[in-house]
């Protein structure tokens, strides 16, 4: 109580605030952890435009009228990546040197 009295709670309060920014601001990151999926590795983002976000969406909103299954761009890409042995790579490097 005796803090209270010489320095008002608003005061006593506002030396608290100062306090945690003060260590927060020792800190190079506020990120303390890297983020990791419950696979223990680390989350795939894919950088795409909005219109390949579209085309995307709209592939997975026609595969998803094929199957009672939920479909999403995770599993679209999963899928890929488990038929890649059938895939012609040749036809993918062709059209990745066709991508800017």
């Amino acid at each position: 109580m005796n803090k209270l009295v010489k320095k008002g709670a608003s005061s006593a309060l506002s030396h608290r605030a100062d306090k945690v920014f003060n260590d927060t601001k020792k800190k190079i990151t506020t990120v303390s952890d890297k983020i990791n999926t419950t696979y223990k590795v680390p989350p795939l983002s894919l950088r795409l435009s909005i219109s390949d976000k579209k085309d995307i969406a709209d592939w997975v909103a026609d595969l998803q009228k094929d199957t009672p299954r939920k479909v999403s761009p995770a599993k679209l890409f999963r899928a890929l990546y488990a038929i890649k042995d059938d895939i012609d790579e040749n036809k993918i490097i062709e059209q990745i040197n066709l991508m800017n």
